[in-house]
């Protein structure tokens, strides 16, 4: 089998190793992990640190973007990697185009249009009833994305956090971008609180037997108790269950279904022999380098989303 490493268009495995000698901007980007804005050649990038005990996030928001955009070929931000001030992180760059030409409008902009009592830090009034609604009274009427263009993008976007898992899609990880030919979704980006992420290295031990196979029950339980940022019809302080939630976005939006049934057709060897040849090729820092082990965890993150889109795919 080719490998997945060959014309790569979504990420990059070079090891960006001189970003102390970047440009930085004053611009602080949003978001609970420590970001810059740093600037290349007139680019504008982020660079994300991961969070303490969770230094193989650098891994899962690499692969979120592999996976959104060299596997299913959905627009999605370009993600790498780099090293500044000795410490490894992604390398991010920006969804859109700086400089006065476009605007970059976040979701919980949009959501405070039509909720003043939304609660940015916590999220709980982000329900999909509050999104459709932003789209009928703001977005429709003020920017002009066309309907299909918006139900295609949460349609990709349920299909994608499900198969990988993504407990993150919160307002400040979508967004429009309007610009002097018009306004559109932005790509996805911030794809990086998934694949099991939140298990440092103590918690992914226990998730394996003494044969070094991943244990049923943690299987059993990482199933059964998933959950999607949005909210299903109300707030509440946790998001949905992937099922239930991917099923009321079906019930407004029935052609969505072509998203999911692309994303049931995914090829997750690409993703095994990918982070096999990540392992081989490149050398981090201990707890930041990715392991057997945690290519097998993340595999398995996988296979139980795939099977959450088949399942959603049978019931509707």
């Amino acid at each position: 089998m080719p490998s997945p490493l060959e014309n790569l268009t979504h990420i990059s495995l070079e090891v960006e190793g001189d970003l102390d000698t970047w440009e930085v901007a004053e611009e602080r980007p949003t978001g609970s992990r420590q970001k810059l804005t740093l600037i290349r050649d007139g680019a504008h990038f982020i660079f994300k640190y991961p969070k303490s005990q969770r230094e193989h996030q650098i891994w899962s928001e690499l692969l979120g973007s592999f996976i959104a955009g060299d596997l299913l070929g959905w627009e999605v931000q370009h993600v790498s990697l780099g090293i500044r001030n000795g410490n490894p992180g992604n390398l991010l760059r920006y969804v859109y185009q700086t400089g006065g030409e476009e605007q970059f409008i976040e979701g919980w902009q949009l959501c405070k249009e039509v909720d003043p009592e939304f609660d940015v830090d916590k999220g709980q009034h982000h329900t999909l009833p509050l999104i459709l609604r932003v789209y009928d009274e703001v977005i429709a009427p003020k920017y002009g994305i066309s309907r299909t263009d918006f139900m295609e993008f949460w349609s990709r976007a349920f299909a994608l956090d499900t198969l990988i898992s993504n407990t993150d899609r919160h307002a400040e990880n979508w967004a429009i971008i309007e610009s002097p030919s018009g306004a559109r979704m932005a790509a996805f980006y911030d794809n990086g609180s998934s694949m099991g992420c939140g298990l440092d290295a103590v918690g992914l031990g226990r998730c394996f037997s003494e044969d070094g196979q991943i244990k049923a029950a943690w299987i059993t339980r990482f199933r059964d108790f998933g959950r999607h940022h949005v909210r299903l019809d109300q707030p509440a302080k946790h998001g949905a269950f992937f099922e239930p939630l991917c099923h009321k976005l079906l019930d407004a939006y029935p052609e969505g279904r072509a998203a999911f049934e692309h994303a049931a057709g995914i090829d997750l060897e690409a993703v095994r022999v990918l982070t096999h040849d990540i392992i081989r090729r490149i050398k981090l820092p201990e707890g930041y380098a990715l392991t057997e082990r945690r290519a097998a965890h993340i595999q398995a993150v996988l296979q139980i989303g795939l099977e959450r889109i088949r399942n959603i795919l049978c019931e509707k």
